[in-house]
């Protein structure tokens, strides 16, 4: 069965969004849609070292709800952050 994300590395340049492409196997069109692509971690640690002064962002959403992430790589590092959603308070006076 699995896990499926919907993957993003749009925000990158054409030449590491090649180099994703090339080492994970996968071609991205709009994204990658309901893909199971476990080792997105290391294959972008690998592409942010041959691209050492590129900051590389994927993005992605799981298939549970709240499931939404970005990962940030640079030099063979790696930097993931989860959505925090939030919401404001209650404000009486925008009651309509």
């Amino acid at each position: 069965m699995g896990y499926y994300t919907d993957f993003d590395i749009s925000k990158n340049s054409e030449e590491v969004q090649e180099a994703i492409q090339e080492i994970s196997g996968y071609t991205f069109y709009d994204g990658l849609i309901n893909c199971k692509w476990y080792g997105y971690e290391e294959d972008c640690l690998k592409v942010s070292k041959t691209f050492p002064q590129e900051l590389i962002v994927v993005s992605g959403q799981g298939e549970e709800v709240g499931d939404l992430w970005v990962s940030y790589f640079k030099n063979g590092k790696c930097q993931r952050a989860k959505a925090q959603i939030t919401f404001e308070s209650f404000d009486e006076s925008k009651l309509k």
